[in-house]
């Protein structure tokens, strides 16, 4: 990292001077930068991103898109000057005991795209720009990665630093059950019936009497169907309880009295 630190500062020099040509601003790195742990009028800006490890002791290498970048900026006004300090998290091998942490490197591609976010954060935070903010510049991975963090051996995440959640790859927090349906008591509207045909009665032998008997329709509590309305007889009281069905007797004349005058 302390090669590639040239690198960075040379990259970083050339942007904000290209904004801020009469502005003097430094990037130095600093190990014991903390994320959220902020100085009185600085700054913050951190960003995931992808890099390669190499153990020391094996030689063996692996790659993670879970490195994290930290920045601290801060600008004075007076002296007409700005601090940026830098923290790169690192990571050790599983494989080997007691392995040191390793700085990561990174492709060539990213660094630019990393200090050109960042000159966008101080443009933001610093000089309080206003403009149309665009969005950051994404990092180029080399692979695509699967499987879970190694929260392990991350520095960031021994630290209680890391972005990686706790959630792992394609879970997600069970959805609130839906409530029960609640069903609301049905209320009956009267209808008008037909009078009643002869077909559906019957007729006493004795007394000449039809008796009409009439069926009570009632909809489902909590039938999702359209609620039909109950079927009354042709006389009905409305005095009385609407659940009481009241037969209704239709006299038929005789023969001989439909033969008087």
């Amino acid at each position: 990292m302390c090669q590639d630190m040239k690198v960075w500062k040379q990259v970083f020099q050339e942007l904000i001077q290209e904004l801020k040509p009469w502005h003097k601003w430094t990037l130095t790195l600093d190990k014991g930068l903390l994320p959220n742990v902020l100085k009185p009028e600085w700054a913050q800006y951190q960003q995931w991103v992808f890099a390669r490890f190499q153990c020391s002791l094996c030689s063996r290498s692996w790659t993670s898109a879970q490195v994290q970048v930290l920045f601290h900026m801060h600008w004075s006004e007076r002296e007409r000057r700005g601090q940026v300090k830098m923290r790169v998290f690192a990571q050790r091998c599983r494989k080997c005991f007691q392995a040191p942490f390793e700085a990561p490197e990174f492709i060539e591609e990213n660094i630019p795209r990393i200090l050109n976010n960042l000159v966008l954060r101080i443009l933001k935070k610093c000089y309080r720009e206003r403009f149309k903010f665009k969005e950051e510049i994404p990092t180029i991975k080399e692979i695509s990665l699967e499987g879970p963090h190694d929260s392990d051996n991350c520095e960031a995440c021994l630290e209680g630093f890391c972005a990686q959640r706790e959630l792992g790859p394609g879970t997600r927090p069970p959805a609130n059950p839906s409530p029960p349906p609640i069903c609301s008591p049905s209320i009956a509207v009267a209808a008008p019936v037909p009078s009643p045909k002869m077909s559906s009665s019957t007729a006493d032998a004795r007394t000449g009497e039809t008796r009409v008997k009439k069926e009570k329709v009632l909809p489902s509590p909590c039938s999702s169907e359209p609620m039909q309305a109950a079927r009354l007889p042709t006389c009905w009281n409305p005095r009385a309880d609407t659940r009481t069905w009241v037969e209704t007797i239709v006299q038929v004349p005789s023969s001989d009295e439909a033969s008087l005058p």
